[in-house]
């Protein structure tokens, strides 16, 4: 497994040196190297791919009044990225980047109860889409001594993603759902920036998972080779 990785390292990134005075750029160019990797993900490093990202169960609303779930929601584009920015601090091992998705695209099943004069439920299939949707993320690594050798792993990824709006459309569309669907979309219409919280809340933590479990196998017990000195 040694061997496979260092064959992947040398593969895939050029190593970045701590006192280059470009490091923040060689950080970039290896980013923008493996982005278009994260869909196929990395199979002789047992990295699976991470495209779509799928979230079981996102809650939008959930009270007495009205409820709505998005279920087996999958998320697609974050491959098609663009890294602004790399910022980052070795003191502190920190890392802050920028980074934009041109398209994202989620399809999901919305499960939906509202209680007017009557109760009106239904589930069935949505879709939407959001442009140019930028992630602001911050990563925390730490380093400890085992068995006499230095290894860093990443301990937190805060993310804040910036959906400003969407699009979305009801794969069920016929005529006995009009009623309903045009409850349901006055119902977001009318509270856009709680759906938007809400989803954006539960992709930024599951983003934040895979940052970190990605990070962690690459870099596993090679301290001094992902970070050398001078390369």
């Amino acid at each position: 497994m040694i061997y496979i990785l260092y064959y992947f390292l040398a593969s895939y990134f050029h190593v970045c040196g701590r006192k280059d005075p470009n490091y923040d750029q060689c950080i970039t160019e290896n980013i923008k190297a493996v982005k278009d990797k994260l869909c196929t993900g990395f199979p002789e490093i047992n990295i699976p791919s991470y495209e779509p990202i799928v979230l079981d169960k996102v809650i939008i609303f959930d009270t007495n009044d009205v409820k709505l779930y998005l279920r087996d929601m999958k998320v697609y584009g974050f491959c098609d990225l663009v890294v602004n920015s790399v910022r980052t601090n070795l003191e502190r091992n920190h890392f802050d980047l920028d980074i934009l998705f041109r398209h994202l695209y989620l399809n999901a099943t919305y499960d939906f109860d509202i209680r007017l004069l009557v109760r009106i439920a239904n589930k069935g299939p949505v879709e939407a889409t959001s442009e140019n949707v930028r992630m602001k993320a911050g990563m925390d690594l730490k380093t400890i001594i085992k068995n006499d050798k230095k290894h860093i792993y990443a301990s937190k990824v805060n993310n804040i993603l910036e959906i400003k709006s969407f699009k979305h459309k009801f794969n069920d569309d016929t005529e006995e759902l009009a009623q309903l669907h045009s409850i349901l979309n006055d119902v977001i219409a009318n509270n856009k920036k709680d759906v938007i919280y809400a989803i954006k809340l539960a992709m930024e933590e599951t983003v934040s998972k895979i940052i970190i479990s990605i990070f962690n196998v690459i870099a596993r017990s090679n301290y001094e080779e992902i970070f050398p000195e001078r390369t």
